[in-house]
């Protein structure tokens, strides 16, 4: 069974677009078990991206508007999809309508 190391996924992470596949990977999770796990892989690579984009000003504005976005999406979903079970939110919300 093959075994992705840590150097591994740190080579998918360097590359230009890296951060696509693990972003895509997050939005396609289907185990809610596994996704806090890959919404922090992809979180971690567009950071890293960013990183790379302010200290050499390689990147197209058009990659770091997709950065943005990105983020903004993964943040979205840990927000809605990574709930502890049984939570629906805010509770003072729901006190005050009832």
């Amino acid at each position: 069974m093959y075994s992705e190391t840590e150097e591994e996924r740190g080579d998918i992470v360097n590359s230009t677009f890296g951060w696509q596949e693990l972003y895509r990977a997050a939005l396609l999770e289907l185990r809610m078990e596994d996704l806090s796990e890959r919404i922090e892989e992809a979180e971690k690579a567009i950071q890293q991206r960013i990183a790379e984009l302010r200290s050499d000003d390689s990147g197209t504005e058009e990659e770091c508007h997709a950065l943005d976005d990105a983020l903004r999406m993964l943040r979205a979903l840990a927000v809605t999809e990574c709930k502890a079970p049984g939570t629906t939110g805010s509770g003072s919300t729901e006190q005050a309508t009832s």
